[in-house]
């Protein structure tokens, strides 16, 4: 006996629809919803970001969407991305940065769009990681230079041919 499907209409739309793709639908509604909810508070920028991945006259279906956030959501729970073997820190500040300076460049007109991968978010998060490293490198050679003139030495003289210490 072959399964009944019941089918319903939208009742804005008329579209008609089987139970079965609604409640489908609704189990990506609220996957996409927790993961959204896990970026937070950068949830609004997320999900731009991830606008740029849609195609001219066409909508990106729930299923890539809720895909294309669980590829960053390893890297945005750890506060840290290995993209090609490379390692470094990426605070959601950082994340939040390369985001808005991906939409600003969107906006000029600088991206060829539809985004294709996250490649071009990891080189800016990767780049952020290298500039803060270094700095934090130059600042931990500042501070150990000031540590070294900061500790005193003992004046010298030398009586009879001997290095005594001034006191001695």
């Amino acid at each position: 006996m072959s399964k009944s499907v019941e089918i319903i209409a939208c009742p804005v739309c008329r579209t008609e629809l089987s139970l079965e793709q609604i409640t489908g639908h609704l189990d990506d509604e609220r996957a996409f919803a927790r993961l959204v909810a896990l970026t937070v508070p950068m949830a609004r920028s997320v999900v731009q970001y991830i606008g740029l991945f849609t195609p001219p006259r066409q909508v990106l279906t729930l299923r890539k969407k809720v895909r294309l956030i669980q590829q960053l959501l390893p890297d945005l729970s750890r506060c840290a991305i290995t993209p090609r073997g490379g390692a470094g820190a990426a605070p959601p500040a950082a994340w939040e940065q390369a985001i808005e300076q991906m939409l600003a460049a969107c906006a000029a007109g600088r991206l060829d769009l539809p985004m294709k991968n996250h490649s071009y978010l990891y080189t800016i998060l990767m780049g952020m990681a290298d500039k803060a490293e270094g700095a934090a490198e130059a600042q931990a050679l500042v501070e150990r230079q000031q540590a070294a003139r900061a500790v005193p030495t003992a004046a010298t003289v030398h009586v009879r041919g001997q290095a005594m210490t001034i006191g001695d």
